[in-house]
């Protein structure tokens, strides 16, 4: 048998038995290892344009006004989201500041705690090993390490999803009534976050659980569906109702209408996909563990019948992958909370093979694991070798260092494996990977932030304004890290006819533009453009150098009739001056 064995962090009791201090132990080196990735470096990187600025500014602008109900941006409404994240995004701003930290501190303490969960699930399902394991491999993986340092909901959503599925699984042991209440307290925080896309996820995993052999008919009656349902209106209908009365049901058209109906019947705001987008995506996204999920459903797929809690995992990765290849608009977050049942299978798949003392490769589809390991890890490091060559200097050093690390690490799991240690290139790949994110978010992403262009254009506008007293307005470049990083609402020209009314209620106008644009709005809009200032950069996602001037624009004495717009159509944003 593979003797490489885990430190001792757990105590010796089978799974469900009652922890001792190690098993505290592992839970806390779980939790300060997830909050040492979630947190490094977001003090120091500003926020990433579109999403995280919205949400702050929100919050920013509620607690403005001290109302803590109706949610704005640029001081108009903003009905994308419930209440709830707004909520905690004000308490946490308030305990560590109206900075970037603050606001990210709500994800980094969410992702946190969802990997103490996992390891409690893994812990009472497969033993302490595999309960460690699992917590490990969810706390370094990609996607969870990203979308924790996002001032978004995914992660918030992700903790009260595997908040349900471990009440779930546990009353499928025992009736309990402080299980029941902790289900329904986590559906309606989830409900209170992003709608009803908590309780859909979950009916989709549970549905395929159920037809898989787990006891889902015992569990809903163990769960007082009646009361639980009553408690869960009277928790989220408050709010819901109260901004449907305050915005004359404008939040509930927006939201079912716009929100809902998009994202069922086409590819909302551009975000479609091919089929299979979850899968493949997911080869990166959840690398290295990525690479074990086959053979690990393959195997949990041929003992579902003899364990109820696989029929219980696979469906809580299937169910809603099958939902959302379903839907026309696809983004990887909407994943993100199948990713710790990824996580327990992949953990439980590493105790079986070593258990079995076999190695990997006589796994069912274990060599196509070993192959995936090492081609992602290869090609990874190579792309990031040329990265460090070709990116500008500030980033080619934790580029370079990180290439070595993958590829170290990657070449290290391989050979464990293929050694038969397979408890030891599980570690040894956790170990790789904590140190490869911790470089990432700690030192790559904030050696990046002199590149990004929205917080030094907000910056610079608000010096700018001050100092020739003219009044800000953002034209074609729109991103909302502007608005944040100027502080204050910023008008905005949604068409041209919004365009001709400021310059006619104002002698001038500050703006920003790019090059080719001023020849535009002096030929064909009759503008006066006097340049004042300038920004050059590297845009990192375009991978090419970019230059963006600070303009005072004045109405010249001919000026064009008013036409329609070309700046928006819908929620689309298009050029004004193209």
């Amino acid at each position: 048998m593979d003797r490489d064995a885990l430190p001792a962090l757990g105590s010796e009791l089978g799974a469900g038995g009652p922890m001792g201090r190690g098993g505290w132990t592992a839970a806390l080196l779980i939790a300060a290892l997830a909050l040492l990735e979630n947190l490094a470096g977001n003090a120091r990187t500003g926020l990433w344009d579109r999403d995280e600025p919205r949400y702050a500014v929100a919050v920013r602008e509620m607690r403005s006004r001290g109302d803590w109900i109706f949610p704005t941006f640029n001081n108009e409404p903003r009905y994308h989201k419930p209440i709830l994240i707004y909520w905690l995004m004000g308490l946490s701003t308030a305990i560590a500041g109206n900075s970037p930290f603050g606001a990210r501190l709500v994800s980094g303490v969410a992702g946190s705690a969802t990997c103490v969960l996992v390891w409690a699930i893994g812990r009472r399902m497969w033993g302490p090993r595999a309960g460690f394991l699992a917590g490990l491999m969810l706390a370094v993986s990609p996607i969870m390490v990203a979308e924790s340092k996002l001032a978004t909901t995914d992660a918030t959503l992700t903790l009260w999803l595997v908040g349900c599925q471990f009440c779930l699984r546990e009353l499928a042991l025992r009736p309990s009534r402080a299980l029941a209440a902790g289900f329904w307290v986590c559906l309606s925080l989830a409900c209170l976050t992003k709608g009803p896309i908590g309780p859909v996820f979950l009916a989709a995993s549970i549905a395929l659980a159920w037809w898989w052999g787990w006891p889902a008919v015992r569990v809903w009656k163990r769960l007082f569906p009646r009361w639980g349902l009553l408690g869960l209106a009277v928790a989220t209908l408050p709010w819901f109702l109260t901004i449907a009365v305050i915005s004359r049901g404008e939040f509930l058209r927006f939201a079912l209408g716009t929100q809902l109906v998009q994202r069922l019947t086409s590819g909302m705001e551009e975000h479609g996909g091919f089929p299979g987008y979850y899968l493949s995506l997911s080869a990166l996204a959840f690398y290295p563990w990525s690479v074990l999920v086959p053979a690990a459903v393959w195997g949990a797929w041929t003992r579902r019948k003899t364990n109820p809690d696989f029929g219980f995992l696979l469906g809580w990765v299937i169910g809603p992958w099958f939902f959302l290849e379903c839907l026309p608009t696809r983004l990887l977050h909407y994943f993100l909370p199948a990713y710790p049942a990824c996580a327990l299978l992949a953990a439980w798949m590493v105790e079986a093979v070593a258990g079995e003392d076999v190695t990997l490769r006589r796994w069912p589809l274990g060599r196509l694991g070993l192959g995936l390991l090492g081609g992602i890890g290869i090609a990874g490091t190579i792309v990031l070798l040329a990265a460090a060559v070709t990116l500008p200097v500030l980033l080619r050093l934790p580029v370079a260092l990180l290439a070595v690390v993958l590829g170290a690490g990657t070449m290290t799991g391989m050979l464990w494996l293929d050694r038969g240690s397979t408890r030891k290139a599980g570690i040894g790949l956790g170990v790789t990977w904590a140190v490869f994110m911790l470089i990432v978010g700690g030192w790559l992403i904030p050696a990046a932030e002199p590149y990004r262009a929205s917080r030094r254009i907000g910056e610079r506008l608000a010096v700018l304004s001050a100092r020739t007293g003219v009044e800000p307005v953002l034209l074609n470049y729109q991103e909302p890290g502007v608005i944040y990083a100027m502080a204050k609402p910023v008008a905005t020209v949604r068409d041209r006819a919004s365009f001709y009314d400021l310059l006619d209620r104002k002698v001038s106008l500050l703006t920003v533009i790019k090059p080719e644009e001023a020849p535009v709005l002096r030929d064909r809009y009759r503008l006066d453009v006097n340049i004042i200032d300038g920004v050059e950069g590297f845009s990192l996602t375009k991978g090419q150098n970019y230059v963006l001037q600070f303009a005072v624009l004045r109405r010249s004495a001919a000026a064009l009739p008013r036409a329609e717009s070309t700046a928006r159509a819908g929620h689309v944003e298009q050029s004004l001056v193209k």
